[in-house]
């Protein structure tokens, strides 16, 4: 099933360049490569309805910009997510369900468009640490210096009960579905007062956070002003004093934001693991034919994938470049980051058990725990 989907996702690739594509960089395997590596059944299809002739159209909104593959090597994270998506789902209803792309922030910021998936004006968007005023739980996730590495991220999401049962817990409160779990990767600290070594190089700093509670105490937690700003204003506000600094992963700044251009000091903490979430209105998900709706979640799986590859391509390989040519780079040592968890994590734990309640804390510091050991940290 993998290679016949890899197939015909060429073939309107084919199609829609002229009958000309072929793989011109290793940006477009590894997609690909992704895809195929996910190992998943096929899913079997009966008389769906809607039809190929009468199709029903999906609204899919996100932040990244859209410029994979017509004028750039490799996808923004988001956008790989949106278009292996809309591939796939276009493909196994042979047409009966259609997936319309709204990127670059066309329909509003993440908080914006996360209300109108639940309004149902929009069917689907890509979360990104804005879900907690929606659903106080979810910030567990966002813990600082929690994850010890990706792998450890990724197993929590795909494999633990914690996760699961969070899921099920977050379609009955506020009516949205998580159809897939991909990355954007790990958070860390730019500014232009001075390069930040340890917390107490934080005090005093104006950050840009997101509008979400947990970011905010994790910045105050370190001694520095957390001021919550749109990501759409955030260039403009670094430029003219607004704010002094901000907190995102790598490939947000060089690639999303270009925020290179107008910070000087970076430091990779990587303070918070910041998730890229496919998020369905509920209602609409559940008024779908079996079928469609197993379609729905096998392309969130293949997305999410693209979507992990893509971040850390530009973070790892393409980001750091750039961040290294433009802006002064510093990596903490074990020792200075050991300084910055103990200053953070339990303030914000602390904070956490009394917005949430101790047991989805611990819950989740034991899923952590787990895939530690699933994955052989000593």
């Amino acid at each position: 099933m993998q290679v016949d989907f890899c197939r015909r996702f060429i073939e309107k690739k084919q199609q829609s360049n002229g009958g000309f594509f072929m793989f011109r960089n290793i940006s477009m395997m590894l997609l690909v490569v992704s895809v195929l590596s996910l190992g998943l059944t096929q899913v079997v299809t009966a008389e769906l309805n809607p039809t190929p002739e009468k199709p029903l159209v999906l609204r899919f909104a996100y932040a990244d910009n859209a410029t994979w593959p017509e004028t750039s090597d490799m996808p923004e994270p988001e956008d790989a997510f949106g278009k292996i998506f809309k591939s796939y789902v276009e493909t196994y209803t042979n047409g009966a369900i259609i997936v319309e792309l709204y990127p670059s922030n066309q329909l509003g910021s993440h908080k914006e468009m996360m209300e109108m998936v639940k309004a149902g004006t929009v069917d689907l968007c890509i979360e990104t640490g804005t879900m907690g005023p929606f659903f106080p739980e979810y910030q567990v996730i966002n813990i600082p210096y929690v994850f010890r590495s990706d792998e450890v991220a990724w197993w929590v999401f795909d494999n633990s009960q914690f996760w699961k049962d969070l899921m099920d817990k977050m379609e009955e409160e506020i009516g949205l579905i998580c159809l897939g779990m991909g990355q954007n990767g790990v958070r860390n600290f730019t500014n232009n007062i001075r390069p930040i070594h340890e917390p107490k190089d934080m005090e005093g700093i104006k950050f840009r956070v997101m509008q979400s509670p947990v970011f905010v105490k994790t910045v105050e937690a370190l001694g520095a002003k957390a001021i919550p700003i749109a990501w759409t204003e955030v260039y403009t506000s670094l430029q003219t004093g607004v704010i002094d600094g901000q907190e995102n992963p790598i490939a947000t700044i060089v690639f999303v934001g270009k925020l290179h251009e107008v910070q000087k000091y970076f430091t990779m903490d990587g303070h918070t693991w910041s998730e890229n979430m496919l998020l369905m209105n509920a209602k609409k998900f559940h008024s779908l034919s079996e079928e469609h709706q197993q379609i729905l979640r096998m392309a969130g799986l293949h997305g999410a994938r693209a979507d992990r590859t893509a971040e850390a391509f530009m973070s790892r390989v393409m980001g750091m470049s750039t961040l290294q040519e433009h802006m002064e780079v510093y990596t903490p040592t074990a020792e200075q980051l050991k300084k910055f968890q103990d200053t953070a994590q339990p303030a914000v734990i602390e904070w956490l058990k009394e917005e949430v309640g101790s047991e989805v804390v611990d819950e989740f510091l034991k899923a952590v725990k787990e895939a530690e050991a699933a994955l052989g940290y000593k």
